[in-house]
């Protein structure tokens, strides 16, 4: 078996408690703060004046500790998707700040396509386009595994980011699927890989110390997008990318949540099928803290990707891996 040290894991877990109080810190300084929405639940109200783009200082973290680490390309592009998607999402956030409302629907999808291109020759490059599908085996999809990935991380990133509405949510959902993810990369033989997603599942547990609720920071679309770039790129080096649906069943879970509202909403004009979307608001809302909420996700989270591991496994994880 391939020969991992858990260095990397361990270096990003200490720098991101080393340097989140400084950077809180810091961030406040600057007035990067959050900026409380009225159309979201009331008792968020509080939490406004709470220091964000937490997101830019993890994935900062996690650069250095690839960079001192383990240094393969397939992890190297999966740092790419976080700084990438740390730019876009914290270019968002300082435009929160300043005006209240974040940066147009149509510049930022722009901004994120060019983000899932760029990662989509990255992929090319690392021969991600050889996917495990159940049932058949590895396939190489070519062209069309790349084209897929390029859409995984458009909709994860999204999906992702309609997650980030409770404090450590977004975060602690994040941590089992980078897990799993690190622990089919060291079943396929490589090592450099494994450390890497196992160093941002290091980070986001760090980040948690200061994001669980009540927060004293938040990820910001700095964050959440940055997650959501990483979670495909990393499902799609090491061949899960069929089966990411299930690896971020919350993330989707909470992206279809929002799109029955809104469908529900236009049908009945005007009626609502949840008290109030994404998932996390509904439950919210039904009287369930954000201890509560976090609990009960982060166990789903964490049992999506037990099965992802199985069902992987099944299909032929480590068995024919590039």
């Amino acid at each position: 078996m391939p020969r991992v040290t858990g260095l990397a894991a361990a270096g990003a877990f200490v720098g991101g408690v080393v340097i989140f109080p400084p950077a809180i810190a810091g961030l406040r300084r600057l007035g990067i703060r959050q900026r409380e929405r009225s159309e979201g639940p009331g008792s968020h109200l509080i939490k406004a004046g709470t220091p964000t783009a937490g997101g830019v200082v993890f994935c900062l973290v996690l650069a250095l500790a690839w960079a001192l680490g383990p240094r393969g390309a397939p992890g190297g592009v999966v740092v790419a998707a976080g700084l990438l998607g740390a730019g876009v999402g914290l270019f968002d956030d300082l435009t929160k700040v300043r005006s209240g409302e974040g940066v147009r629907v149509l510049p930022k999808f722009a901004l994120l396509l060019g983000c899932a291109l760029a990662l989509a020759v990255g992929l090319e490059l690392t021969g991600a386009g050889r996917q495990l599908i159940p049932a058949l085996g590895w396939r190489d999809l070519g062209l069309g595994g790349i084209a897929l990935a390029a859409f995984a991380v458009l909709a994860t990133a999204n999906a992702v980011n309609l997650t980030d509405g409770v404090d450590g949510l977004a975060a602690g959902s994040a941590v089992p699927s980078f897990l799993a993810i690190g622990v089919a990369a060291f079943l396929e033989h490589r090592p450099g890989l494994a450390e890497t997603c196992w160093a941002v599942a290091g980070v986001l547990v760090a980040f948690l110390l200061y994001n669980r609720p009540r927060a004293r920071i938040f990820m910001g679309d700095a964050g959440s997008l940055a997650l959501g770039l990483m979670l495909a790129v990393a499902a799609a080096e090491t061949g899960l990318l069929v089966l990411l649906p299930l690896l971020a069943a919350v993330f989707l879970a909470e992206t279809i949540s929002v799109i029955l509202q809104v469908g529900f909403f236009k049908l009945t004009h005007g009626r609502r099928l949840l008290r109030m979307s994404p998932l996390h608001h509904h439950l919210e809302l039904g009287g369930m803290g954000e201890w509560g909420v976090d609990l009960r996700l982060w166990a789903a989270s964490l049992a999506a990707a037990v099965l992802t591991l199985l069902w992987a496994a099944w299909a032929g994880l480590g068995g024919g891996a590039a």
